[in-house]
């Protein structure tokens, strides 16, 4: 039996966790807090689609991960995905054609799609305004993560597999890791840490912190009716989930913030914001912000993923470059990294972990 030490008990290192204990691996994971109480793991909702554009490996692991999710959801006895339905809306003006290739990666992989007119959006779902759509891409099947429930749900399974949870801050010491200052080492580290990576990395280009605001409205129904999808609107930057557990309706412009930023009081939406929902959904227009939080994850200049080995400590291999989609395709993709560090798979080129240039 191999031990394996995995610095982040987020939602991928905690996927990679419990793969590797269903592999017959004695796992160490490490993290300064509980599962599910901090950073963007412990966020309310995330959503589930299947759309990429032309990115069709991307939309192959999401919808892996679907059935992976609902096997975590019989295990625990939860639900963790509801199957809402995603809409994404290509407008004129607007779009760039990422729904129209969505739609054909989608259909050539056999996962469920419609495209709508913009009258049977109307009919559909009446909440939404269709003066200046072309047609909606409907993902039946695709739907909205529970994030906070999913991640301990993923901690209560690593426990139950053996996998034993510390508390600690974690820093690299060569092919060690450093928890509050006691060096601890095994024949495999693997750092998952988010938008931490970067930082205690400094040399490899792995990314960069960057954040997102995401705004809770105060109403009582969800943007398309009272079980209607998510939604997202790439061309006009904006996408949104509906009230969850008292939260309020999600609504989030698709632009960079400050990694970290604390939103303060009194939360508002900014205007272009304002101005989206009286064009997409009028209902929402006027209501009030309930709170507000910023969401810091890692970006990278193609935003692919990053996996690879530490060129200087063979037995270390750092994992991240999520770029806001790691978190639904997290089943997925930790079971492809527990190939690629059993030997079973090779990296694909494009998640190459590579030294950081002058220019980068």
């Amino acid at each position: 039996m191999t031990s394996a030490l995995v610095a982040g008990a987020g939602v991928v290192g905690l996927s990679i966790a419990r793969e590797l204990a269903r592999r017959g691996h004695r796992v160490t994971v490490v993290d300064p807090g509980e599962p599910g109480e901090h950073g963007p793991s412990a966020a309310e909702s995330r959503i589930l689609r299947c759309s990429y554009g032309a990115r069709s490996r991307y939309t192959e692991l999401t919808w892996q991960s679907v059935r992976r999710w609902r096997e975590l959801e019989r295990e625990s006895g939860q639900q963790l995905l509801i199957p809402s339905g995603v809409l994404a809306f290509a407008s004129r003006g607007t779009s760039t054609g990422w729904e129209e290739r969505s739609l054909a990666v989608l259909r050539g992989l056999g996962v469920p799609v419609e495209r709508l007119s913009p009258r049977e959006v109307a009919r559909r779902f009446p909440a939404v305004g269709t003066e200046d759509l072309v047609f909606a891409l409907y993902e039946p099947e695709a739907g909205v993560l529970r994030a906070r429930r999913a991640v301990r749900a993923l901690a209560a399974s690593c426990r139950a597999l053996g996998c034993e949870l510390v508390r600690g801050e974690a820093r690299p010491a060569g092919a060690g890791v450093l928890v509050d200052g006691a060096e601890h080492r095994a024949p495999l580290v693997v750092w998952a840490v988010g938008a931490a990576l970067p930082g205690l990395f400094p040399e490899l280009a792995c990314g960069r912190p960057a954040g997102q605001v995401s705004y809770y409205l105060d109403s009582p129904a969800l943007p398309c009716g009272p079980a209607g999808p998510a939604w997202l609107d790439l061309g006009r930057a904006m996408y949104g989930i509906g009230a969850l557990s008292g939260a309020g309706v999600k609504v989030v412009p698709d632009v960079e913030a400050p990694p970290g930023a604390r939103p303060a009081a009194p939360f508002e939406l900014p205007e272009p914001a304002r101005a989206y929902l009286r064009l997409r959904f009028p209902a929402l227009a006027g209501a009030p912000v309930l709170s507000a939080e910023t969401c810091t994850y890692t970006t990278t200049e193609d935003e692919e993923f990053v996996l690879g080995r530490h060129p200087a400590a063979p037995s270390v291999w750092l994992v991240g470059g999520d770029s806001g989609h790691g978190f639904k395709n997290a089943p997925t993709w930790g079971s492809y990294v527990c190939d690629v560090l059993e030997g079973k798979a090779s990296p694909h080129p494009r998640w190459r972990l590579r030294p950081r240039t002058a220019t980068r």
